[in-house]
C-alpha cells in the first residue's frame, strides 16, 4: 500500500534507534518508519558484533543506517561475570533460580555451561562514547538486567521518546527486579505505559504453551504469566513544543507510535497546531492528511496481522 505522504516526512525526519541485546539482527518494530530509522545495535560478543557489521545491508532491512557496537551494559563500569546458560537466550549477568524454573518443566534451560568474564559499561558512558546521547526509541532485553541499565543512564533516559524493554512478572533469576519495579521506575521519569507486545505464561509441569494441547490428564490449561514485553511512550503533554528541535521529537514520537500501532496517539501528537506548522515546513505535508493516511495504512495492516494470528492459532491448537 503507497504511503506517499508518510514517505515524505520519513525523508525529512531522523529517528535514532537501539536494540540492546540485538544478536539476532536489529529489531523490526520499526519496519514501517524504517527509511528514518537511524539503527544501533548492541551485541557484546566482539566476534560475533564483527560478523554483523561485516554483513550489514541497512536497505534490505528498510533502515536508513545500521551499526553494531561491541558492548554489555549495566549498573556500572566494570568487571562481571556472564553465565551462560544451556538456552542460550537465557545467558544473563543474573543467576538463575533453577528450582523456581523446574516447577514449569524448565530447568535444563537454565543448566549453567559456563561463565565468562565481561567488560560492563554504564549506558550513559556508552551513549557519549559511541555518540547517540540524542537517542529516541530503545528497545532492551537482557534478562533481567534492563532495569539497571535502564539507571544507568538518566541522560539518556531523558531523551526517549519509548522504550520496549522484557519484563518478568516472576522471579526467574535470583534477586531480580520484576515489572513493578520497571513501571515505577518510568513513570517516574515521565513515560506512560501502552501496551504489552508479548506476555508469555507458562504451565506447571509441561513445556507445552497453554493455547496448545498436552498429553496426559490436563491437555489444556491457563499458565501463570512470567515474562513479557513492555512498551512505554513519553507523555506528549509533558513535552515542550516551543522550539524546532522540540517539534521534531514531537513528530518522531508520532512516527514511532504508528510503528506500533498507536494511531490515536499520532494524531493527538500532530494535532497540535504548531506540530502541524513544522510538518508543513519540513516536509510539505498537511498533518490532517497525513492522520489519514496513517488510519488508513494501519487497517490494512491490522487486518494482514489479524489473519496471520487466526491461521496461526488454529494450526497450533490442532496439531
Amino acid at each position: 500500500m503507497a504511503n506517499p505522504l508518510l514517505d515524505q516526512v520519513l525523508r525529512a525526519t531522523r529517528i535514532v534507534g537501539l536494540d540492546i541485546g540485538a544478536r539476532g539482527g536489529f529489531t523490526t518494530d520499526l519496519s514501517a518508519i524504517g527509511a528514518a530509522v537511524e539503527a544501533i545495535g548492541f551485541e557484546p560478543d566482539s566476534e560475533e558484533c564483527d560478523r554483523l557489521n561485516a554483513n550489514v545491508n541497512a536497505g534490505a532491512a528498510g533502515l536508513r543506517a545500521l551499526r553494531y557496537i561491541p558492548t554489555a551494559v549495566g549498573r556500572a563500569d566494570e568487571e562481571r561475570m556472564l553465565n551462560l546458560y544451556r538456552a542460550r537466550g537465557c545467558t544473563s549477568l543474573l543467576t538463575a533460580d533453577p528450582n523456581f524454573a523446574a516447577l514449569y518443566a524448565r530447568d535444563d534451560y537454565f543448566i549453567l555451561d559456563g561463565q565468562v568474564s565481561v567488560r560492563v559499561e554504564r549506558l550513559d558512558a556508552v551513549a557519549e562514547r559511541f555518540q547517540f546521547t540524542d537517542a529516541h526509541y530503545m528497545k532492551i532485553d537482557i534478562q533481567g538486567a534492563e532495569l539497571e541499565a535502564m539507571q544507568s543512564a538518566p541522560n539518556l533516559v531523558s531523551q526517549l521518546l519509548a522504550i520496549r524493554s522484557e519484563v518478568e512478572f516472576a522471579p526467574i533469576y535470583k534477586d531480580q527486579p520484576l515489572f513493578a519495579d520497571v513501571d515505577a521506575e518510568l513513570r517516574a521519569k515521565g513515560f506512560m505505559l501502552a501496551r504489552f507486545p508479548q506476555l508469555h505464561a507458562w504451565r506447571r509441569g509441561t513445556k507445552v504453551r497453554n493455547d496448545r494441547w498436552a498429553p496426559g490428564p490436563i491437555p489444556l490449561s491457563e499458565g501463570q504469566l512470567i515474562h513479557g514485553d513492555v512498551l512505554y511512550f513519553r507523555r506528549p503533554e509533558l513535552m515542550a513544543a516551543e522550539t524546532e528541535a522540540e517539534q521534531d521529537r514531537l513528530i518522531a514520537l508520532a512516527l514511532i507510535a504508528y510503528a506500533y500501532g498507536h494511531v490515536d496517539l499520532s494524531g493527538a501528537v500532530l494535532a497540535k497546531a504548531e506540530i502541524a506548522r513544522r510538518l508543513r515546513a519540513i516536509a510539505n505535508v498537511d498533518a490532517a492528511a497525513l492522520v489519514w493516511e496513517l488510519g488508513r495504512a494501519h487497517v490494512a495492516r491490522r487486518r494482514k496481522q489479524l489473519r496471520s494470528a487466526a491461521f496461526s492459532a488454529l494450526r497450533g491448537f490442532f496439531r
